[in-house]
């Protein structure tokens, strides 16, 4: 018999109800539930941001809609920081949440919300399942402890605000460390090749004699002569150098030196075009903003050959075998990026088992914008909603017959963008 799982975890992502209380336009606000079940203990954590800080609370909310309960159990109130932030953390036994003798299995949702008089204003709210319920109808239970997390509120929201600027950071000391080193790494090569060569002409020299230490300086100092002096040199030497030098010379020096010069220049030459065009394909797209996109896919898979029709875009492949792996991060850049603008879209996804993400840049490798592919037949029931969320553009896969209906998402202004015919 196969043991239960005791440890589970997924993401509520939540939206913008009510207008008028993000921080402005270009700032909706958004936000997130992780419910942690680990050991009998469910671990709950709020994060928002770009909520408007207001005198009236804002309350955090668990709906409860599954297994015959309807249900919805204030948590506690919300304090936002000064920068439109809150990160809040609870705990419970898995079977009394919010000391309410409901079970974290009971949850369905998730919701920020105000309470106005007897009407619940819902400022942001999310589901787990796509069946979304009437719940501000549900009955209210007020959890019975009051947890002591928030104390450490203002702390954590120093740490996610810094977040980013550490981050940076951390790209620019990484980057000059590996600049220092690729220099010693150079300056040790270079060093070890002439301690080589001054090591073969000492032998050379041993093994020849005080006669012959002539001509083997000559040889050592060929590469810095230019090339119209050796016709006049050679036709200045005596006869008898001639006899007793050259045999020597083609006899030790070329066949060991020039050749192998020559095939350690040539292989030497395709490793560094080699490495050229793996660290080119690496470091795009580029720049801060680059290294933060590139850090998300570092795990997937790249993809070439997708289409000649998108140019200067890199492609991953990110595999959907179940809804559950779009769930399975506790990364919640990833998350957000990666998966959770398709995790309305597996019903189109979960034919094919995969879809595909694009990282569209310009001609110098600047990020520009995403550009999500759910693979399907060029026909109007494959077309995810009928194009009518952005999928409209559609794209026939060079390797095989399969396409990919493609959507263009400008990260910068949070908006879809039509490509114009």
């Amino acid at each position: 018999m196969a043991q239960k799982k005791n440890y589970s975890r997924y993401f509520i992502i939540l939206e913008e109800d009510e207008k008028g209380y993000s921080l402005g336009v270009d700032k909706s606000a958004s936000g997130y539930v992780k419910l942690e079940n680990k050991n009998g203990k469910c671990k709950i954590s709020y994060y928002v941001q770009n909520i408007k800080k207001q005198s009236s609370p804002y309350h955090m909310v668990l709906i409860c809609n599954k297994k015959g309960t309807k249900d919805i159990i204030k948590i506690g109130e919300m304090n936002i920081d000064e920068y439109g932030r809150a990160d809040i953390c609870y705990e419970y036994p898995v079977d009394n949440i919010g000391n309410s003798e409901i079970n974290a299995d009971k949850i369905s949702g998730a919701a920020i919300v105000k309470f106005i008089d007897s009407n619940i204003i819902s400022v942001m709210s999310g589901f787990s399942t796509t069946d979304i319920p009437t719940w501000k109808s549900f009955s209210i239970i007020e959890s019975k402890e009051i947890k002591k997390e928030e104390i450490k509120e203002e702390k954590v929201n120093k740490t996610i605000f810094d977040k980013y600027e550490e981050t940076i950071e951390e790209i620019k000391t990484k980057d000059s460390n590996n600049a220092n080193k690729d220099n010693k790494v150079k300056s040790v090569q270079e060093n070890k090749e002439q301690e080589h060569k001054e090591k073969n002409l000492d032998n050379k020299n041993k093994e020849k004699g005080e006669n012959i230490e002539k001509p083997n300086e000559k040889a050592s100092e060929k590469p810095n002569e230019k090339p119209n002096e050796k016709p006049n040199e050679e036709a200045n030497e005596k006869p008898n150098e001639k006899a007793n030098e050259k045999p020597n010379e083609k006899a030790n020096e070329k066949p060991n030196e020039k050749p192998n010069e020559k095939n350690l220049g040539k292989t030497k030459k395709s490793i560094e075009e080699n490495e050229d065009k793996k660290r080119n394909k690496q470091n795009i797209p580029i720049g801060l903003e680059g290294k933060y996109f590139r850090s998300l896919v570092e795990d997937l898979d790249s993809m070439d050959n997708i289409t000649d029709e998108i140019k200067n875009c890199i492609w991953y492949k990110i595999d959907a075998k179940d809804e559950d792996d779009m769930r399975n991060t506790c990364n919640y850049d990833k998350f957000m990026v990666l998966y959770n603008p398709m995790l309305g879209y597996y019903p189109y996804i979960k034919k094919y088992g995969h879809y595909i993400l694009g990282y569209k840049c310009d001609i110098s490798g600047n990020m520009k914008y995403l550009v999500y592919g759910i693979p399907g037949n060029k026909i109007r029931e494959e077309q995810p909603f009928k194009g009518k969320s952005g999928f409209v553009t559609w794209i026939e896969n060079k390797e095989n017959n399969l396409g990919y209906w493609l959507m263009f998402y400008d990260y910068k202004t949070n908006n879809i963008l039509i490509p114009v015919k």
